[in-house]
């Protein structure tokens, strides 16, 4: 079925003439036909290859320059340029969900009951109250493993609060810089789950994952945000650092805080 056909845009209703390749009110491409499996086969190469928005552009950009990335995308304007960010942090999520559910990352090595069962205790009320407190933290478990697309939701505008206090004279509002962190978030929880994840799985003993984890997002998020800021202004490589390092402690004092509340009094 062609728009041209109809003289009418089935999306928007809006009329059509014979020359026109897009409708003028939508958008929407007047070159319009039945699905079939080759057609699908190219709508998925298209959209993971394609020079403009493609998956696999931003990837390589987030990868090699991820602040230059941001910027152009929220500052410059370049908003068809590149695939669009809260699409491409869904999807990341749930790539991650999927991984999570494969090699269990939090609860496969680790059984707080187990443990708790085995120490001696003075009295069977200190047991009991020991055996209650580790529940909850295998709870807590289980809701990171299963719950990690909201952890990072709830993470993003915690984390761009620091950086939009103390990058406040540059101009940039807190949405830019929220947008920003969806981007550069997007692609490190990429990253921990093709790479970190896994790793865990040969290496699960030790706290060198959570190490890693905030080594690696302070050296990425630092050189993101080193890029992202707008050129021309006096700007410290040093001082992201140290502001990239307050985001992250923020979200992780926050973060274990609520956890401690609820493992120590929850019901």
């Amino acid at each position: 079925m062609s728009l041209n056909a109809v003289k009418e845009c089935p999306n928007c209703s809006a009329n059509l003439e014979d020359s026109f390749n897009y409708c003028p009110k939508c958008g929407q491409t007047t070159s319009i036909h039945r699905f079939n499996l080759p057609h699908i086969f190219h709508e998925i190469f298209h959209a993971l290859t394609h020079a403009d928005k493609g998956v696999l552009h931003l990837l390589k950009g987030l990868a090699t320059r991820p602040g230059m990335v941001a910027r152009e995308y929220i500052l410059e304007g370049k908003r068809k340029k590149y695939f669009n960010p809260f699409t491409f942090l869904v999807l990341v999520l749930g790539l991650t969900l999927f991984a999570n559910s494969i090699f269990h990352p939090y609860t496969r090595t680790n059984n707080p009951v187990q443990v708790a069962a085995t120490r001696p205790y003075k009295s069977e009320q200190q047991k009991q109250f020991a055996l209650k407190l580790a529940e909850r933290q295998q709870t807590v478990q289980a809701f990171l493993e299963k719950r990690s697309n909201l952890i990072v939701f709830l993470a993003i505008p915690v984390i761009t609060l620091a950086y939009w206090l103390f990058f406040f004279r540059t101009g940039i509002n807190y949405a830019e810089h929220l947008v920003a962190q969806v981007f550069f978030s997007g692609f490190y929880s990429l990253f921990s789950t093709l790479v970190l994840t896994p790793i865990r799985q040969v290496f699960p003993e030790g706290n060198w994952f959570s190490i890693t984890q905030l080594a690696s997002q302070l050296v990425y998020l630092t050189l993101a945000y080193y890029q992202f800021l707008p050129p021309g202004r006096p700007k410290s490589i040093i001082k992201t650092a140290l502001i990239t390092l307050a985001g992250l402690m923020t979200w992780a004092v926050f973060s274990a805080g609520v956890i401690y509340l609820y493992v120590r009094f929850g019901g």
